[in-house]
């Protein structure tokens, strides 16, 4: 009966210490668990499970007065019942994996997933790391990656779409898409796996493409509530008005992008959204808020060169852009109903880019030119084998458009004072 039931709290306290080396002790109630005694007479539970072709070892926890043969067969359990879920039974609390090697977690096969495939190699490793450590690792990082089932993907991103009540459904296309580019790479390397789980998975429909242009009479009171502001949002919103720019672009710029002798700005490809360096000509009003956003951050415009600052950085931390532009943007937006006299309907920043192009076509810029200030490679100029051996920049062309522009939105502050001012 004793052999049977392996493991006794009589036999645990008769055991002898071996001279050398250790011994192994099964129990007879719980498979897989064992109780390991060495030389110096510590014993520790140990419990072992063949998974995926691979044994497992975990140290449970040692023996002793706290922890008793009882304690070790409820966890042994519950770590058992983790791996019949498809858990990671050795990321437990306390656990120690040996001879796990190829077990594949999501959390494991992730780490192995940023260093061959994200870092170095994408512009958005920063951001596609942020999104994995928030939402994915701690839903899923602790699941054998081959055991994550569509219906598993349709539930975590169902959760983050509605969780709290809160509809985010563009985090949760973001989520889904990382977690499939993720299983893209790692269905190679998983033996038990058919196919990718998110293939058919639930997700949000993607939104209808935006088209909100903004009117005059809105850029107008975008510029005056943006110049109220000033720096550092104030700032940033008169750069997006100017140069049609994307936000990040412009979040980050650095001190040593700028020209001030050259009157250019070069967004280089590591920052651009396609990987292209884009030389963006300064016009007369860019680079009087260029030169207010440099006497902002104490830089010299003789020294832009010789340093690589954020311009318009945090004031915890210089080497990041400065946080709170979601209040800051409500703020200005509010300012513009009110310089409006009515509350305009809704937009966003990016909406900016599409009405500067917008007015770029309006004051007669051929569509190549306004193209190349967005820095889109796109149209017949730039595709197929044309793309390869196109490789005018057209910066002269840029400048003009640019120089126009910038006259523009002045002409339509003047033509559209604030509505507060004309009450006045």
């Amino acid at each position: 009966m004793a052999n049977k039931v392996g493991l006794t709290d009589a036999r645990i306290a008769g055991l002898k210490a071996p001279a050398s080396g250790q011994i192994e002790v099964a129990d007879g109630i719980v498979t897989g668990l064992r109780l390991r005694m060495g030389a110096s007479g510590t014993k520790t539970y140990i419990l072992r499970k063949r998974v995926q072709g691979k044994w497992l070892n975990v140290t449970i926890g040692r023996h002793g007065p706290n922890f008793t043969l009882a304690h070790a067969r409820r966890k042994a359990r519950d770590l058992l019942v983790d791996v019949e879920q498809g858990k990671s039974i050795a990321r437990k609390p306390g656990a120690k994996r040996k001879g796990s090697k190829g077990v594949g977690t999501v959390a494991e096969l992730y780490e192995t997933y940023l260093a061959q495939q994200i870092v170095g190699k994408k512009r958005s490793a920063k951001e596609f790391d942020r999104v994995f450590r928030k939402y994915i690792e701690p839903e899923l990082g602790d699941r054998l990656a081959d055991s994550i089932t569509r219906s598993d993907v349709s539930r975590f991103v169902e959760k983050i779409a509605f969780e709290r009540g809160k509809e985010t459904l563009t985090m949760a296309r973001i989520v889904y898409r990382h977690l499939s580019t993720f299983y893209t790479w790692a269905l190679t390397r998983l033996e038990h796996l058919p196919a990718n789980p998110c293939r058919d998975a639930w997700r949000p429909k993607r939104s209808e493409p935006r088209d909100r242009v903004l009117s005059d009479r809105e850029v107008a009171a975008l510029w005056q509530a943006a110049v109220e502001d000033g720096y550092p949002f104030g700032h940033l919103v008169q750069m997006l008005i100017l140069t049609a720019q994307r936000r990040g672009e412009v979040l980050d710029a650095t001190s040593d992008e700028f020209d001030f002798k050259g009157k250019v700005w070069t967004v280089p490809g590591d920052r651009a959204k396609n990987g292209k360096a884009n030389v963006v000509p300064l016009s007369a009003q860019s680079l009087e808020v260029v030169t207010d956003i440099f006497a902002a951050g104490g830089i010299a415009p003789e020294d832009a060169h010789k340093q690589s600052q954020i311009l318009l950085a945090s004031k915890v931390n210089s080497t990041n852009s400065v946080s709170g532009l979601s209040k800051a943007w409500k703020r200005i937006r509010a300012s513009v109903d009110e310089k409006l006299g009515y509350e305009a309907a809704h937009f966003t920043m990016h909406d900016i880019r599409r009405t500067v192009a917008t007015g770029l076509q309006r004051i007669g810029i051929p569509l190549v030119v306004s193209e190349a200030v967005l820095n889109h490679q796109s149209g017949s100029a730039m595709a197929g084998v044309a793309g390869v051996y196109h490789r005018h920049q057209y910066t002269n062309e840029k400048r003009e458009a640019l120089a126009l522009w910038g006259r523009e939105v002045l002409l339509l502050v003047a033509k559209h004072p604030p509505q507060d001012s004309q009450e006045e």
